[in-house]
């Protein structure tokens, strides 16, 4: 009988690990190799279009070119031939130069003889009208109340009054204002309601209340039409207006001492 066959011997592991890092360094070489970006070609440049004039004189196109063909005199401009191959000679006069005189007495005769035949009292006179003056149209004031007085406005103004009310005069140091009373009176010519209408700030004074109190005593000529089954016929809605007359304060011994002091 044959003896088996011997394994094959193992690689160690010294050279498995060399195996592995020769494997590796292949791949990262192959990596870089292959990951190299490639340089971009420069695209080629168009030959950009030029002009060339017809023909084989030389002479023109470079005369064209010339800056100063048309700036300074040349020989090929429109007066060549006048700036260069003329010749000109100075203009010098056969005779001196002679100024004309000035004669003095004669410097105002054109003036003197336009007044002469020119007057000055040509020109027409233009009429002016007179000044207006224009003063502006104010309201008319309310003269002063000479004396305290009652009116009736609204429904009440086509009423008879039979009472007559109070109507003094009272003092005070600016002048007093209306005192107005709305009247709510019934057909029988008694006031329902008195309410007292005055600015905010203003009532409370006693011509104020004196007012309200006269109103309240206000006696109306009754209707005769009256229904008395309806007690809201022949109700009438209206104002009394009274208008006081201000007296001025007296002057007292202190006032009169502090207004002309010693």
């Amino acid at each position: 009988m044959s003896p088996d066959p011997a394994p094959p011997p193992s690689w160690p592991v010294r050279r498995w690990w060399m195996f592995v890092a020769m494997v590796f360094g292949t791949q990262l070489g192959l990596i870089f190799w292959l990951g190299k970006a490639a340089r971009p070609t420069a695209p080629a440049r168009d030959l950009a279009p030029s002009l060339q004039f017809a023909g084989s004189n030389m002479t023109e196109r470079l005369a064209l070119s010339d800056p100063t063909l048309f700036a300074l005199p040349h020989e090929v401009s429109f007066s060549g031939l006048a700036w260069l191959t003329q010749e000109f000679e100075p203009f010098s006069p056969a005779a001196p130069l002679l100024f004309l005189d000035l004669p003095q007495s004669g410097l105002a005769g054109d003036f003197g003889m336009f007044m002469a035949t020119n007057e000055l009292n040509g020109l027409p006179e233009i009429a002016q009208p007179d000044l207006k003056f224009k003063a502006p149209s104010l309201p008319p004031e309310e003269p002063l109340v000479a004396q305290s007085r009652l009116r009736l406005t609204g429904e009440l103004a086509h009423r008879q009054l039979l009472t007559s009310p109070a109507l003094p005069a009272w003092p005070g140091a600016e002048m007093l204002s209306n005192s107005i009373v709305q009247l709510l009176v019934a057909a029988d010519g008694r006031p329902i309601s008195a309410t007292l209408l005055k600015p905010p700030g203003s009532a409370g004074t006693e011509a104020d209340q004196h007012a309200l109190r006269e109103a309240r005593k206000a006696h109306f000529t009754p209707l005769p039409s009256a229904d008395p089954l309806n007690p809201m016929a022949g109700l009438a809605l209206g104002q009394m207006v009274f208008e006081w007359r201000t007296l001025p304060l007296p002057v007292t011994n202190a006032t009169a001492e502090a207004s002309n002091p010693r």
